[in-house]
This record gives structure tokens, sequence and C-alpha cells, in this order.
């Protein structure tokens, strides 16, 4: 059964709603950088690739997940919804882009 969302102290602000979905969904947390992610790389890409007439997918993908890493940096002051593992695979995925954005320039 699920939890409902009488058991949260919802006057501790609206973070509490993201703590709620977490407990309903356990990786509710990883669904919401995932797509914050996708959203910026892709949107990174695509508007490069409009203004110069060539998109660098490795740029897009380094500053994609830097912010997305950034920004759970921020949204980790919120507890209970963060797990650890996310935030690992998601500075782990910033390494490998850094590491993909050093290598695909001579």
């Amino acid at each position: 059964m699920y939890p409902t969302i009488d058991a949260y102290n919802l006057s501790q602000g609206m973070g509490q709603l993201f703590v709620y979905s977490e407990a309903v969904v356990p990786f509710f947390d990883a669904l919401v950088f995932g797509a914050l992610l996708l959203i910026l790389t892709f949107g990174i890409y695509f508007t490069q690739e409009i203004k110069k007439g060539r998109g660098d997918f490795p740029i897009a993908f380094a500053v994609g997940n830097t912010v997305t890493v950034i920004l759970a940096g921020i949204i980790q002051t919120i507890q209970g919804f963060l797990q650890p593992y996310t935030l690992g695979i998601l500075i782990g995925l910033t390494f490998i882009s850094y590491i993909w954005l050093y290598y695909s320039y001579p």
C-alpha cells in the first residue's frame, strides 16, 4: 500500500511533494534528472545546429551533465529526495562526458 500525502508535513515547503513522489516511485529522482539531462543536452545540440549549421554533441553532453550535477547538488538540500546512487551516477556521467570531450578534439 502506498503512503498517503497526509503523512508528510507540507508546511515545511514544496520539497515535501518531491519526497512524497520519491516514496511512491523509488526511482523518481532518476527520472527527473534523466529527463533534465536529455532536455538540456539535446536543446544545446539542436540550438548549435540551428545557429552554426552543425551541432557538437560532446560539448552539449558535457554542458548538460555539468548543469544537471549542479542542480542535483542544489536539490540535495531536500532531505529524502535525491538518492546517493543517483548523484553518483550523474557525477560519473559527467566525468565520462569530460573524457569524451577531451579525446574528441586532437
